[in-house]
């Protein structure tokens, strides 16, 4: 819980600075957001918030979003399968928040350990989770208003999804954090961070 306690101070000492320029990591726990954050030293100084992928912190994300330039969502790429209903649902729920479209924050699908024989490419990746959103958009295109005050359609419920369909643009990139290969998250932050 230590471990908790500390990145949820950390977010809220970044929240205190109020520096629109934040890049905001996330994903499910195990996705490699922690090796991320510690690589950031290799990139230009930049302020990193790491939300915590456990089910009760993801409301942290909310705190966040008004300081982000831009948001980088680890999927493990080793255990996809596993977890692609789960990481499709948390990556659906970014995207139809309001203020990710109204601001246009951009996302970076980063698909990690993708240097392990087991893993999958993020061509395979990408293709799951727009079947996965799509089914999700059908899924919950019936709940009242009330209950999705803060969501923003995903397209047509009729036409099929594809991320490039999204307000704001999302991409997908592969890497290793592990290793270091994390250079597509290097680039993000250099084309959406502003010194």
């Amino acid at each position: 819980m230590s471990g908790c306690f500390c990145v949820c101070s950390f977010v809220s000492e970044i929240l205190e600075t109020q520096h629109h320029s934040a890049i905001c990591l996330s994903g499910l726990s195990g996705g490699g957001k922690s090796i991320l954050f510690y690589q950031k030293s290799k990139i230009k100084p930049v302020h990193v918030v790491d939300v915590p992928g456990h089910a009760g912190l993801k409301p942290k994300l909310d705190e966040v979003l008004p300081q982000a330039a831009g948001i980088v969502f680890a999927v493990d790429a080793q255990d996809f399968l596993s977890t692609m209903q789960v990481v499709a649902e948390y990556l659906y729920d970014i995207l139809t928040k309001a203020t990710v479209v109204k601001k246009r924050i951009h996302v970076l699908i980063f698909c990690n350990k993708t240097d392990k024989v087991t893993a999958h490419s993020k061509e395979f990746i990408k293709k799951q989770l727009e079947k996965e959103i799509n089914k999700l958009r059908e899924s919950r295109k019936d709940i009242s208003s009330a209950d999705t005050t803060d969501e923003v359609k995903l397209r047509n419920p009729g036409e099929t999804f594809y991320f490039s369909q999204c307000q704001n643009r999302v991409t997908v990139a592969g890497g290793a954090g592990l290793t270091g290969n994390v250079s597509a998250v290097e680039q993000f932050i250099r084309e959406y961070v502003k010194a």
